[in-house]
């Protein structure tokens, strides 16, 4: 079995953002937490060492913390993801969390790092030069989420860095959409590395899948065509990802395009997550209870 990552859901009650586009929105299926309380951590936690033990086995590499709200909320479940990593064969070196970056201050950065492990953050991005609109966008009550300062505070403690750009007519409000222009910001921010990512809008009457298609127009879809074009051309090619996407050194950053962030093509012989929801099982589909592993 070939797999790009394990995506360990990090269970809480209710996200602190309620992104715009937010597709866990988009497909609601119930999964029952079993990680939620604490009282109950000892019992399941050998269903997640099982579940971890399975991913590694089958030479997966990278862990991914993430779900359906901000990873950050439940720092004791990522204590106890981190002990049962520690007990594996093959622990996981490489521990990337995905955030929005709200209520990330110093000090949970320093837990980070030292308890967790985490070796990569890959901070979401709506708007890229202008933090009130992109807090508008992913609609968090933290009103200091600064992107420059947040940046910084991980580049101190060697964390690498991923700007994780959700693609929309204003990832940049107050500058021209050009690849210098982002590549631009992205280097005084820090960045090791850039992933530009197509949104997901299925056939859905939802909020969120409104809002995609309301402001991922053609200015949005013509700048990533023209992009590739442009990678392909002026970048030097890497490597190519488990699940087939191409990573390319383009001006400096460790650079890939994602246009299929949920894993909807068909065809493919690699898994591109595993997932381990809070119920303590693995699937391989967001947004299918049906893609059940065990």
């Amino acid at each position: 079995m070939n797999i790009q990552s394990l995506s360990v859901c990090v269970p809480a009650k209710k996200c602190i953002n309620d992104c715009r586009f937010c597709c866990s929105k988009m497909h609601t299926a119930d999964y029952t937490d079993c990680f939620s309380d604490v009282s109950r951590y000892s019992y399941y936690s050998e269903d997640m060492r099982k579940r971890l033990e399975y991913a590694t086995s089958n030479g997966c590499n990278t862990c991914m913390l993430t779900g359906n709200n901000e990873p950050q909320q439940n720092k004791e479940f990522l204590r106890v993801f981190s002990e049962i990593n520690k007990t594996l064969r093959k622990p996981f070196y490489n521990i990337e969390m995905q955030t929005s970056g709200a209520y990330i201050d110093e000090e949970m950065l320093d837990f980070f790092r030292n308890s967790v492990g985490l070796t990569t953050i890959a901070i979401s991005v709506a708007c890229l030069d202008n933090d009130s609109l992109n807090r508008d966008m992913i609609r968090t009550k933290d009103d200091d989420l600064c992107l420059e300062k947040l940046c910084r505070e991980v580049k101190k403690r060697n964390i690498n860095l991923r700007i994780c750009l959700n693609m929309n007519d204003r990832i940049l409000a107050d500058t021209p959409l050009t690849p210098e222009s982002i590549t631009g910001i992205c280097g005084r921010l820090g960045a090791d590395q850039i992933t530009f990512r197509a949104l997901w809008a299925p056939d859905s009457e939802s909020d969120q899948g409104k809002w995609i298609k309301e402001n991922v127009t053609e200015k949005t879809t013509d700048f990533i065509t023209s992009l590739k074009n442009d990678i392909k051309k002026n970048g030097k090619y890497l490597d190519t990802l488990e699940y087939g996407a191409d990573r390319y050194d383009y001006k400096g950053f460790s650079t890939v395009i994602d246009d299929d962030s949920m894993a909807q093509a068909e065809n493919k012989t690699a898994i591109k997550y595993l997932i381990l929801r809070p119920d303590g099982h693995l699937y391989s589909k967001w947004d299918s209870k049906a893609s059940l592993i065990f």
